[in-house]
């Protein structure tokens, strides 16, 4: 269905135009894939700025609230959304191909065409959101 990712693209999108962030976080249960790739205690992390990331997996350590990271490959990734119709489709073409690295992917390309270029941190938390254990 993917429509989740379209909400959370105009999110970002206004953000970036209409606030002048010096960074842009966002957080959302995005992707079913997020608990096959990082299971259901470990959010699911993409970042466009490694300086970011680093403090991310260490701000999750030091609270319990675990993040751990995707793989970031746009310029492989983003062919999963190729359309002969469209500026680009929602959803993936291949599931098998690294599904929760694609959303994140497809958020960033949505940043990136209001001209946002700053460091931009996307935690997919399906998993943990579900899980009783861990605090979110």
């Amino acid at each position: 269905d993917a429509e989740g990712r379209l909400v959370l693209s105009d999110g970002v999108a206004y953000a970036a135009k209409h606030l002048a962030p010096h960074c842009i976080l966002d957080m959302a249960t995005l992707t079913g894939a997020q608990m096959v790739t990082h299971g259901k205690r470990v959010a699911s992390l993409l970042t466009n700025d490694e300086n970011w990331e680093d403090k991310a997996v260490a701000a999750g350590r030091a609270s319990g609230d675990l993040v751990f990271p995707l793989l970031y490959m746009p310029e492989t990734l983003m062919a999963e959304f190729d359309s002969e119709v469209a500026d680009m489709k929602n959803s993936v073409k291949d599931r098998m191909n690294a599904q929760c690295s694609c959303a994140g992917h497809f958020i960033e390309a949505n940043l990136q065409a209001t001209g946002y270029t700053g460091p931009w941190v996307h935690v997919d938390m399906a998993g943990p959101s579900t899980d009783g254990q861990t605090g979110t």
